[in-house]
């Protein structure tokens, strides 16, 4: 995909740098960092979402989103929470991110929401990698995840980087040691680049390859 996964700039709002990448049917995806507290995007992702798919992300089918919970969402720094906004065509269709659990800086929770009309292109895979690339160079270890029993596509995407478990209180929680895709879904040397592109002046670390 080395004609697809280099950085590029995207005219929306304004110019912002991307990394591309290659759908499974052959579409194109655009991925970047999600902004500190940039609510359009996520807003919009949230709005592509049925009340289905809604409920097996927050796990109750929240018609709108709290403003307390947008800010949580939106609140990211670029280490501590990290977050990855896909577009296709233009338009947002879907979101990764980690966030370090408290008192554990090496282990993070990881979360994605797709809207529907993009399920089955491949895109929480892009999203998957770009977010796992980035953690795994900022230090993160371990991985884990909390999601409804019914969220086979969230377990599947879990259990590729590292984390399984069971059911517990009716919810199923995952969690494992981080180990990247292999292959690469996309270009993760561009994906670095566009993580420490605004952030701090340190290089980051080279992403374990397993």
């Amino acid at each position: 995909m080395s004609d697809l996964a280099t950085t590029h700039a995207t005219p929306v709002r304004h110019a912002r740098e991307t990394v591309r990448a290659r759908l499974r049917d052959g579409g194109i995806a655009d991925l970047r960092p999600l902004e500190a507290g940039e609510a359009d995007a996520l807003l919009a992702v949230f709005g592509g979402m049925s009340a289905s798919s809604r409920a097996l992300r927050y796990l109750t089918g929240l018609p709108r989103l709290p403003s307390q919970m947008l800010s949580v969402l939106t609140a990211v720094d670029g280490d501590r929470h990290v977050a990855w906004l896909a577009s296709v065509d233009g338009t947002p269709a879907g979101i990764g991110r980690y966030v370090r659990v408290p008192g554990c800086p090496t282990s993070a929770e990881l979360a994605f929401e797709v809207v529907d009309e993009q399920h089955g292109r491949g895109l929480a895979t892009l999203l998957l990698d770009a977010v796992t690339t980035v953690a795994d160079a900022r230090g993160v270890r371990r991985i884990q995840g909390t999601m409804a029993p019914a969220n086979v596509a969230s377990k599947r995407l879990m259990e590729r980087v590292g984390a399984r478990g069971g059911t517990v209180s009716g919810l199923l929680e995952v969690e494992g040691r981080l180990r990247l895709l292999d292959p690469p879904a996309l270009d993760r040397s561009a994906v670095l680049r566009l993580a420490w592109a605004p952030g701090p002046s340190a290089e980051p670390g080279q992403a374990r390859t397993g």
